[in-house]
């Protein structure tokens, strides 16, 4: 039997704007704040630029201009999509070209939504949720068939062990002894490590960073708890995202179809 200490924060969702034009920046950056509610907002005048952002700062959805100088819109969708960091992040697109062949090139490249300039509110808000709704179902897939594993956490003065009851690509929940050290909203260090995630090879995710979230206690005799957990995948080095991303690869694959008769 558990309690709630806390609930879930939720999380704003962090927009890229990319436009070499100011008044159509501007005019993005109302609707998403207006229609959307959300105040971050970053901007970028190319494709260049929305690059070096990226690599500095947490991205949830880009939305990006087709036609643009230095890195266009097609350049930098092919650099997101062939990037291990970036490539599952929405990416809308938006153009004055209607044409088929744009809508060809945008699917074959990858995009998410497009809308066709000039739009109206109604229709980028419309892409937005239907790109984020998208994401958020594949990211939010949760895995509870994980492999023998090993999982240590260092919050504070204490090092505690730990057994992930389920993952994904943006969080974990993991049963744990409950201590004063576990702190919510305190970004906490996971060590967690396969000995034998692929035949004989090891597979170690580490240091995995991640925002506790919520705690949930034991109200019986046992002193544990379950962790909710928020992945700070910014924080992170380059290889725990990859290890990361070759875990979910795993589970994914070792889920079986579902077959409907209906």
């Amino acid at each position: 039997m558990w309690s709630n200490v806390e609930q879930v924060v939720v999380r704003n969702v962090r927009f890229l704007v990319v436009d070499d034009c100011t008044t159509v920046r501007n005019v993005v950056r109302n609707i998403i704040k207006t229609r959307l509610g959300s105040e971050q907002v970053l901007m970028a005048t190319n494709g260049k630029q929305a690059l070096q952002i990226l690599e500095s700062q947490p991205v949830d959805i880009i939305i990006s201009d087709w036609q643009m100088p230095e890195l266009n819109g097609e350049e930098l969708l092919y650099r997101v999509r062939n990037s291990a960091r970036f490539k599952d992040i929405p990416f809308i697109m938006m153009t004055s070209n209607g044409e088929r062949d744009f809508v060809i090139t945008a699917i074959q490249n990858g995009v998410s939504h497009f809308v066709v300039k000039p739009f109206r509110a109604d229709k980028l808000e419309a892409a937005v949720n239907k790109s984020w709704n998208g994401a958020s179902k594949r990211d939010s897939v949760r895995h509870s068939a994980l492999p023998s594993h090993a999982m240590r956490i260092i919050a504070s003065d204490a090092l505690l062990e730990g057994k992930v009851q389920n993952i994904s690509h943006t969080g974990m929940q993991v049963y744990t002894d409950y201590v004063d050290a576990l702190k919510l909203y305190k970004i906490t260090e996971f060590n967690l490590s396969f000995n034998n995630f692929d035949g004989p090879h090891a597979l170690s995710i580490s240091p995995l960073y991640g925002t506790i979230v919520r705690i949930e206690a034991n109200e019986g005799p046992e002193q544990d708890c379950l962790l909710g957990v928020r992945f700070e995948l910014d924080k992170c080095a380059e290889s725990v995202r990859q290890n990361l991303d070759r875990l979910m690869h795993k589970l994914n694959n070792a889920v079986p179809d579902i077959v409907d008769n209906h």
